[in-house]
């Protein structure tokens, strides 16, 4: 397999938070929850659209000399863009960022793992000897619409952020190790309503169908479909990088709340790595495609990693889809 490496990753993470107490006083999020989800803070655009949030985080990947070199674009998202349903987003970063009207640019919607299935399309892309570059963009702002991000759903928080991240056959500053994807399809019904029914308010209960679930399958139940598909992402992976004998330097998690599935995550993954970025991560909250894009950018801009550096990050969004990818910093 020919060498994909990643020329660039940026990341738009709003400067205002809002503080859980402040979230808890003002009645928006129950205490209790509170001490189970383990949030310190989310962060919230006030000003920005989702498509001015994916272009902060895009437009530094792109440089005048190089942009032709970019063959597939790639947006992602969980929530609603502001427009209208049939407006395409990623037509517009096109035009804005001036990539070649010849690229390959397309949405890409599979929840909260979207962006890590954009980014298998080019991984397989360029190690099977494509000459072009690839710009995964992921933005979510959670308002605007029905959805309250202290309370739609159950055991995470949601905060506001974009990310972009750039594939390249060319060397560049990280390299792909190792890519590895897995799936539990059982658990789609944690996101689905008893029924098909129209567009409504109820298209935002996702805690209530998630309660559902739970409430019908059990607890061990879950956790057993949850872990058996993290064992087996596990077991890809270390086929690809002998991880359990030389552990990564970070590894960063989904921005979940420690009460449902974080600490699944930890258990089965947490020993491939001496040091998670949680602490950061339940500061912004769960950023819906984002999460892990965000958390590398972090390392990079607090000077953590180095040549040698090795981060593994773990994608997650229902379905359940996972996915894990680990970074050689050169």
């Amino acid at each position: 397999m020919r060498p994909v490496y990643v020329s660039g990753v940026c990341a738009y993470v709003p400067p205002r938070r809002i503080t859980i107490e402040e979230a808890v006083a003002e009645g928006r999020y129950e205490e209790a929850r509170a001490r189970t989800d383990g949030f310190t803070a989310i962060a919230v655009e006030d000003t920005l659209d989702v498509a001015a949030m994916a272009m902060r985080a895009a437009a530094p990947l792109i440089g005048e000399a190089d942009r032709d070199r970019v063959g597939s674009l790639y947006f992602t998202a969980i929530h609603r863009h502001g427009h209208t349903h049939l407006w395409p987003p990623a037509n517009h970063l096109q035009k804005m960022l001036r990539l070649s009207s010849a690229a390959r640019v397309l949405g890409v919607s599979h929840g909260c793992n979207g962006a890590f299935l954009a980014a298998s399309l080019a991984i397989d892309l360029i190690g099977a000897g494509q000459a072009e570059d690839h710009l995964v963009v992921g933005a979510d702002k959670f308002s605007g619409s029905g959805f309250d991000r202290f309370d739609s759903d159950l055991g995470t928080l949601y905060g506001d952020a974009a990310s972009a991240i750039r594939f390249s056959p060319a060397p560049g500053p990280m390299r792909v190790a190792g890519f590895a994807l897995e799936s539990e399809p059982q658990l789609e019904e944690m996101y689905r309503a008893p029924e098909p029914g129209p567009e409504g308010p109820g298209d935002h209960r996702i805690k209530e169908a998630k309660r559902a679930f739970l409430d019908r399958v059990g607890r061990p139940h879950f956790d057993g479909l949850f872990r058996g598909a993290l064992q087996r992402l596990r077991t890809r992976l270390l086929a690809q990088v002998a991880l359990d004998e030389s552990p990564a330097d970070f590894i960063v998690y989904p921005n979940v709340g420690a009460g449902l599935s974080a600490a699944l995550y930890a258990g089965e993954l947490g020993d491939l790595a001496r040091e998670d970025v949680w602490a950061y991560g339940r500061s912004v909250g769960h950023t819906g495609v984002s999460d892990q894009f965000v958390g590398l950018c972090h390392l990079v801009e607090q000077g953590r990693l180095r040549a040698g550096s090795r981060v593994l990050l773990l994608g997650a969004g229902n379905g359940l889809s996972l996915a894990a990818l680990v970074l050689d910093c050169r």
